[in-house]
């Protein structure tokens, strides 16, 4: 052997495992999801010397983005599907990590050692990690995902609203949320305008109220009234007629929290179905952490990656230390 002696880490596992699962099947972390959270904490967890697995639907948000303008560090912007790319690419600077699809059931074994059970093996994981996202409800146009691509139909006014700058605005809801959407378009271009899918919304008056003091006008349109023509909104008022065309369409019906099978396994969320962590992104479940739009708060990409790092900082300190031993 050489002066320099070879260095290798050592597993220092905190539980008794199954004998029939292999050691390399189990995990420091299973990360529920492949979005900026999920590739954020495995990242930091990475570069902690654990073991992750990454158990990715596909489905990351991101990716939809065309071009975002404020993740920080990309002066020129840049597109979702990039940045995901990115994130991987650097990951992989760290040494392997394991792929999975979305995992179909997750069962605690006691003593915080959780079993997933994916499409084709079962893998353990000391803690969980849910970074699963959140899916947008989208308003009836037709070809949204097109929309989408040619940043007609967006999702996100903080992100993007500048970006919006003295278009022609409309926003599609049906309750306050959509309202305060409306309003805060208001900052940047003189005509926006809430447009709600028939007469059964929820805008209190008091929004009705706001809006009509910031020229906003709440016009009610029939849901089946929208067709895209060069790459602009065309939607009809409930009685037929047709309202100028917009440019910029913002959905803001809401979102559905993929946290389903968070809620299998007895972690707390809120009325919406996101899920509740603590200052450390800790969930009231043992070993279980929550980071990301999954989670309540601003869903932003900057905001998932710092809930990653709290979250994979929380998750290294929690288990046994990695040693480092001289052959």
């Amino acid at each position: 052997m050489t002066t320099e002696a070879r260095m290798r880490e050592t597993p220092q596992p905190s539980h008794n495992v199954d004998l029939e699962f292999p050691i390399d099947d189990v995990f420091d972390c299973l990360i529920l999801g492949g979005g900026p959270a999920g590739l954020a904490a495995a990242l930091y967890l990475r570069r902690f010397r654990r073991t992750v697995l990454i158990a990715d639907a596909g489905q990351s948000r991101a990716a939809l983005i065309p071009r975002s303008h404020n993740v920080p560090g990309f002066a020129g912007g840049i597109r979702g599907l990039d940045l995901l790319a990115q994130l991987r690419e650097q990951l992989a600077l760290f040494g392997p990590v394991d792929w999975a699809g979305p995992v179909a059931r997750l069962d605690c074994m006691g003593e915080a050692l959780w079993r997933a059970a994916l499409a084709d093996r079962t893998v353990l994981g000391r803690t969980v990690l849910f970074a699963s996202g959140v899916l947008d409800r989208r308003p009836p146009i037709p070809e949204p995902e097109q929309a989408i691509r040619d940043g007609l139909l967006r999702f996100c006014p903080i992100c993007d609203g500048f970006e919006a700058m003295l278009d022609r605005i409309a926003v599609i809801g049906m309750d306050d949320h959509a309202a305060s959407e409306a309003l805060f378009l208001r900052a940047y271009s003189p005509s926006v305008s809430l447009l709600t899918l028939g007469y059964n919304h929820t805008v209190s008056r008091a929004s009705r109220e706001a809006l009509e003091g910031a020229g906003v006008p709440l016009i009610v349109v029939q849901p089946d009234g929208f067709k895209v023509q060069d790459n602009r909104l065309h939607a009809l008022r409930i009685d037929g007629s047709e309202l100028e065309p917009f440019e910029v369409v913002y959905g803001a019906l809401g979102v559905e929290p993929q946290s389903g099978l968070a809620e299998t396994i007895g972690v707390v969320t809120d009325g919406s179905g996101c899920i509740l962590v603590d200052e450390h992104q800790r969930t009231f479940l043992p070993g279980v952490y929550a980071a990301g739009d999954v989670v309540r708060g601003l869903d932003q990409i900057s905001v998932a990656v710092g809930e990653a790092a709290i979250a994979a900082t929380a998750i290294h300190n929690s288990l046994p230390p990695v040693r480092v031993v001289h052959d």
